[in-house]
C-alpha cells in the first residue's frame, strides 16, 4: 500500500497495554543517569518538562512523575515539574485525570510508594493529588497536532512501537 498514512490509521493500533514502572531498569537509568544530568546546575525557576504522548490511562505519566519527585528528594518542594501526558482517546484521557486504579497496581507499585504515592479507597488506588497536580492530561493526534516545546524528555514507548516507518518519519522530526 503506497498511500499516504492518515491519522485514523492510528486508531487501528490504539492497543491499551500498560502498567506502573514497567521495565525497571529503564526508570533505573532514568533516576540514576538522566534525572541527574537534566538537573544539574537547573534554576528552580526553570521547570522539568516531559512529554508522555501515548499515554492511555496514565500509569507511565504517574510512574515518571514518582521517579522525577523520589529522585529530586527534597529539592522537588522548590522545583516545578510538567509532565503532559496525551492520548487520542478522550475516555483514556478522562481515566488518566482520576488517577484510580485496580488493586492488582500491587503487582507493580512497591509497598513503600503505594503508600506514599497513592490513596487505597474500597478496592481501588488513587494517584495522591501531590503527584496529579504536576501531570496534565490532554487529547492529541501525535502525527497532525503539534508537539510541545522545551522538553527535557519524551516519552513515547506506548506510540512508536506501533507505528509503521512512515508515521515514525512524521512524528519524530
Amino acid at each position: 500500500d503506497d498511500r499516504e498514512p492518515h491519522w485514523t490509521d492510528i486508531v487501528d493500533f490504539l492497543i491499551r497495554v500498560t502498567e506502573f514502572f514497567r521495565d525497571p531498569t529503564a526508570f533505573d537509568a532514568l533516576r540514576h543517569d538522566v534525572l541527574p544530568t537534566i538537573c544539574e546546575g537547573r534554576s528552580p525557576k526553570e521547570p522539568i518538562r516531559v512529554w508522555v504522548p501515548g499515554c492511555a490511562t496514565g500509569e507511565e505519566v504517574y510512574s515518571l512523575a514518582i521517579c522525577i519527585l523520589e529522585s529530586l528528594g527534597k529539592r522537588a518542594a522548590e522545583m516545578r515539574i510538567q509532565i503532559f501526558g496525551t492520548d487520542l482517546s478522550d475516555a483514556m484521557i478522562d481515566h488518566a485525570r482520576t488517577g484510580v486504579y485496580s488493586s492488582a497496581v500491587e503487582k507493580d507499585v512497591s509497598a513503600k510508594r503505594l503508600k506514599r504515592f497513592f490513596i487505597k479507597r474500597d478496592g481501588t488506588y488513587q494517584i495522591t493529588r501531590h503527584v496529579r497536580e504536576v501531570c496534565t492530561f490532554a487529547r492529541q493526534n501525535v502525527v497532525t497536532d503539534p508537539p510541545f516545546s522545551r522538553l527535557d524528555i519524551v516519552s513515547c514507548r506506548n506510540v512508536l512501537i506501533y507505528l509503521g516507518p512512515d508515521l515514525h518519519k512524521r512524528c519524530i522530526p
